[in-house]
């Protein structure tokens, strides 16, 4: 008699995704098996819940190439165009009557500093972590620190975080877009901002081609503490603190705004 062979599923290739025609095994009380797909799979387990509902407030902003408008869509709706050739700007976040633009990628992975040497912004500088939380002036304070810039103390190249920002691009087919002088460093509020949605932005980048995640780990901000210290935030759990700006690295990830 011939003996059946029994395959164990430890010893089954192990999969991250599912093809289309794949079906799942599913056993009835009586031990009955039957198939579902992915489509049903899906509804049974959530529900009735609209996973695109949960992405309420972001979406995925790109400059159309057929006329270089800016437009933002539901992040569902973005690897249509993307296979289509549009090249996206960023991350639009909604909240609270705000909205911000958070690039796809950001500074050297190792972090860098803040500027060569001690300098004073002067747009915004603050000692008090309630005030601090309350900056919303990361434009303005991007564009005075950059202009106190000297051979002395650099604020204004790439090297440092509010020159990378100040100099990034995201250009469309046609050159068209967010381009340099668009960007700012985030103040901290702004930087809140992104820490309070951060799951959705991660969610939305991992559809962007090219784009990186925002990491748990510190971020500088513009706002500063003093000529010597600028506030950074830490994506990890919440907490500001001040860096030395000439020696201390931190990541930076660069913002703007909904404009053309």
């Amino acid at each position: 008699m011939a003996v059946k062979k029994t395959k164990k599923l430890s010893a089954q290739t192990t999969t991250t995704t599912v093809a289309t025609g794949e079906k799942f095994a599913k056993v009835d009380a009586n031990g009955k098996v039957t198939l579902i797909d992915l489509a049903n799979l899906k509804t049974a387990l959530l529900g009735g819940l609209n996973l695109n509902g949960m992405m309420d407030g972001v979406f995925i902003m790109y400059h159309r190439k057929s006329d270089d408008f800016p437009l933002m869509v539901k992040p569902h709706k973005w690897t249509a165009l993307q296979n289509a050739g549009e090249i996206a700007d960023g991350v639009v976040v909604v909240e609270g009557g705000k909205v911000l633009v958070v690039a796809p990628t950001e500074a050297d992975s190792a972090g860098i500093t803040w500027s060569s040497a001690a300098v004073s912004g002067g747009a915004t500088t603050t000692t008090d972590r309630v005030t601090a939380m309350n900056d919303w002036n990361g434009k303005a304070n991007t564009a005075s620190i950059i202009s106190k810039s000297t051979a002395s103390a650099v604020t204004n190249t790439s090297a440092y975080a509010p020159g990378f920002c100040n100099l990034y691009s995201r250009a469309n087919a046609n050159g068209k877009g967010l381009l340099a002088g668009k960007w700012w460093l985030p103040s901290v509020g702004e930087m809140m901002m992104i820490y309070a949605n951060m799951t959705k932005i991660n969610y939305c980048l991992s559809l962007i081609t090219g784009a990186t995640q925002l990491l748990e780990n510190w971020y500088w901000t513009s706002t500063e503490g003093s000529a010597t210290h600028a506030w950074t935030l830490s994506l990890s759990n919440g907490n500001l603190n001040w860096f030395t700006k000439a020696s201390n690295k931190g990541r930076v990830r660069p913002v703007s705004a909904f404009i053309s």
